[in-house]
């Protein structure tokens, strides 16, 4: 493919530019950028007049659900969501059916990205076998594969020594730890966050304290074994509190926000149910405020989706029975833009900067980049497109969403993984 990008605001925190450019796509890679490049005969030209032109996003929280659950999700539904969320590349969690806990199903998932992928996929491997936490997963093997980092998301690994180890090893071989945060014995048979609603709805809650326990342990444990510990989805102030001053004291510890927790509250669960069933839960305006603050300051690093497939049926058995989880790779753009960049909380740069260059150091990837020779991953955002949210938006193969009927503003319009165009928006409507 040959590509000319032209008028396009360039955004790209590794070289620090920031310019109003063209840009030239052939063979994979990136082979000009000037203030104006001329069409060569038969070039595609796409205009990003007024848009901005980013690397390639990249998603480092999402589940796949293949192997084994893929009426739900697939490798390929899965990534072609993705790609029409603007991202170039996801890291998929390993709760899946068998677990990826054995090399060959680590090995499956890159296979099928190969085949069939529309982004490139980095699987994460569990910390224990079958994620029961009781014994621990094979890391070494893991890696060996092509294991990026290590998480039973989904459950917390209460066994502090199992946690050492993981950490540990993550230690001296560079690899991350990602965190699900939540104390089983406290969260009980919660299905939301406990508070005014829950009562109302006499639903069973789960406090904020299920979640804070476990990210004070992880934080201690990062701390004391130096393994690189990435706490996932933090929903509530006090959450960011404690990894600000985890972080503050030297631990080595990062962190995620998701466009759920940065808009949404408990109330959803009136208008929503089961489609605003996630776990950790959607909680109060006060938590929504502090984690849209740690987002701001730096506390939270990263922007991830955490994209939580289940089919129609899974989801209308109601909020007591129903599984945990939302999609999420379509919207994350227009919900960061319309939430956090066009209320001044973040600026254009720093969204892109959580969602491209954070990310890849947090999964050791190379650095998301736009220069001259690097590789042409590129997603092209429209700030000012406003679309209300239809089916006709989402590409996974599942729609449990509480957005459907939501108006965005700031949504991608081309994603170019490797010099391919894996999607490209064809309606403003």
């Amino acid at each position: 493919m040959s590509l000319l990008i032209r008028d396009g605001r360039i955004l790209c925190a590794h070289t620090a530019t920031d310019r109003k450019a063209d840009l030239r796509v052939q063979d994979g890679h990136i082979t000009d950028i000037a203030d104006r490049l001329e069409p060569s005969a038969g070039e595609n030209v796409v205009s990003a007049a007024g848009r901005i032109v980013a690397p390639g996003l990249i998603d480092m929280h999402v589940h796949l659900r293949d192997p084994g659950q893929t009426h739900k999700e697939d490798v390929e539904s899965g990534t072609r969501a993705a790609a029409s969320g603007g991202f170039v590349a996801v890291a998929c969690m390993a709760n899946t059916a068998p677990t990826l806990d054995d090399p060959k199903w680590i090995a499956h998932v890159l296979t099928e990205a190969e085949t069939k992928g529309s982004a490139r996929v980095h699987p994460i491997g569990s910390i224990t076998l079958g994620l029961e936490g009781r014994e621990p997963s094979p890391y070494e093997a893991l890696h060996a594969v092509g294991a990026v980092g290590f998480s039973d998301d989904g459950k917390s690994t209460m066994d502090d020594d199992i946690m050492r180890s993981v950490l540990r090893y993550g230690a001296r071989h560079d690899a991350p730890v990602f965190v699900h945060c939540e104390d089983p014995d406290i969260a009980g048979d919660g299905v939301m966050h406990e508070g005014d609603v829950s009562t109302a709805l006499e639903l069973p809650g789960i406090p904020p304290e299920a979640e804070e326990r476990i990210i004070v342990r992880d934080c201690v444990l990062a701390e004391e074994t130096g393994g690189h510990v990435h706490i996932q989805h933090v929903t509530t102030r006090r959450g960011v509190e404690i990894i600000r001053a985890a972080k503050g004291g030297g631990a080595p510890v990062t962190a995620e926000g998701c466009p759920h927790h940065f808009t949404l509250t408990h109330e959803a669960v009136r208008q929503h149910g089961a489609d605003a069933k996630m776990n950790p839960p959607l909680r109060t305006e006060d938590d929504v405020r502090g984690i849209i603050e740690g987002l701001a300051d730096g506390t939270l690093d990263a922007i991830a989706t955490d994209h939580a497939p289940h089919s129609a049926e899974e989801k209308g058995q109601g909020m007591r029975t129903a599984p945990f989880g939302i999609t999420g790779s379509e919207l994350c753009v227009p919900l960061t833009w319309t939430s956090l960049v066009r209320p001044g909380h973040l600026s254009d740069a720093d969204a892109v900067r959580k969602l491209t260059t954070v990310p890849s150091e947090i999964l050791r990837l190379p650095a998301p980049r736009i220069e001259v020779g690097g590789p042409a991953d590129i997603t092209v955002i429209d700030p000012a497109m406003r679309i209300r949210v239809t089916v006709d938006h989402l590409h996974s193969k599942s729609h449990n969403t509480p957005f459907l009927g939501t108006s965005l503003t700031g949504w991608p319009v081309l994603t170019i993984c490797g010099g391919r165009e894996t999607f490209r928006r064809r309606s403003h409507a």
